[in-house]
């Protein structure tokens, strides 16, 4: 990444971090996964009740490793509601201090709407997007179609690479038209403002990781 670039996303972070931490979600930004991996030790100690949402970041991180190996790691969806850190990306994060979630079995939504004692957010750098337009944008033709690949399911953005409904307007806001059984993008949540201070944190990563 060239000079100018980390300028110009430093200018984007610099912003996010400060719309989120407005909205009550603690934000911190590192320059390279292997940063994050030692911070977020530092966030959830060893031993501690964890659990996730799926997430390649995780991988690219080395923090589900971590997680596997040195946490007590639950794998169910239910135990989630119960954990002292629910760990997993966003599809997307505003400049605003928006995090953007779409889901199709509504286990990582759901939890971090309500469960989770504290709930950590990896984001590489290039989750972030301008506004809830863009990211379900991004959404539609990057996340979605990627993450059904990964998740072997037949569903029309498998095939066309993009959602049936790749543009966003009045009438075709998220996955219009997709009716497969495998669609990952049955339920979207915007997390904006939280009453609890600081429950969710986000960890932004200045390099492109995950979907």
């Amino acid at each position: 990444m060239d000079a100018n670039t980390k300028r110009i996303n430093h200018i984007k972070v610099k912003n996010t971090i400060s719309n989120l931490e407005k909205n009550n979600i603690k934000a911190v930004y590192v320059e390279t996964k292997e940063e994050a991996l030692t911070l977020f030790k530092t966030m959830v100690p060893e031993g501690s009740y964890t659990a996730t949402g799926g997430s390649m970041t995780l991988r690219d991180t080395g923090i589900m490793d971590y997680l596997m190996s040195d946490t007590d790691y639950h794998k169910e969806y239910k135990d989630a509601y119960d954990a002292t850190y629910y760990v997993l990306s966003a599809n997307a994060i505003t400049e605003k201090g928006e995090i953007f979630q779409v889901d199709g079995r509504s286990n990582r939504v759901s939890a971090m709407l309500f469960g989770p004692e504290n709930v950590i957010v990896v984001a590489g750098i290039n989750k972030l997007v301008p506004s809830l337009r863009e990211a379900a944008i991004r959404l539609k033709n990057v996340a979605a179609p990627m993450n059904a690949t990964r998740l072997c399911m037949d569903t029309p953005c498998t095939k066309l690479g993009h959602c049936i409904s790749p543009s966003v307007d009045d009438d075709s806001l998220f996955a219009t038209g997709c009716l497969s059984e495998g669609c990952i993008c049955c339920n979207s949540v915007v997390f904006r403002y939280q009453r609890v201070k600081d429950r969710i944190k986000v960890i932004i990563v200045g390099e492109e990781l995950g979907y």
